[in-house]
C-alpha cells in the first residue's frame, strides 16, 4: 500500500512530521534506531491526518523554515540568527505535533 493512497495530504505535512522530535523518537525507539530513514520505515509511522487549523499552522512554520533556510545560505540573514529563529520554529512544529495533532 502506498503511504499516499488515502488522503491528498502535501508532501511538506509528511516532513515536517519525520522532523519533529516526537515521530524522530517514534522512529528511533520503535521503527528503526539506524541513522537511515527508508520509505519502508515511513510506511511504519502512525500519520494523524491533521484538521485544517492544525494543517495550516504546519504549512506557515515549513514555509517560514524554508524561507529562512533559504536566506540563510544566500547570506541575506545572519546564520546565527535564522539557526535561532530556526530553533524557535522547531520548538512550534514539536508543540502542534505532539499537543495538537496527537493530543500528547
Amino acid at each position: 500500500m502506498s503511504l499516499f493512497s488515502m488522503n491528498q495530504i502535501p508532501d511538506w505535512y509528511y516532513v515536517s512530521l519525520i522532523n519533529s522530535e516526537l515521530i524522530s523518537l517514534y522512529v528511533d525507539n520503535f521503527v528503526n534506531n539506524t541513522s537511515h530513514f527508508q520509505i519502508n520505515d515511513a510506511r511504519q509511522l502512525p500519520i494523524v491526518i491533521p484538521n485544517l487549523k492544525i494543517l495550516n499552522k504546519i504549512e506557515q512554520l515549513c514555509k517560514e523554515a524554508i524561507c529562512l533556510k533559504k536566506d540563510s545560505f544566500s547570506s541575506l540573514v545572519d546564520r546565527t540568527t535564522a539557526e535561532e529563529k530556526l530553533l524557535a520554529l522547531q520548538r512550534d512544529l514539536d508543540y502542534y505535533v505532539q499537543a495538537e495533532l496527537y493530543g500528547i
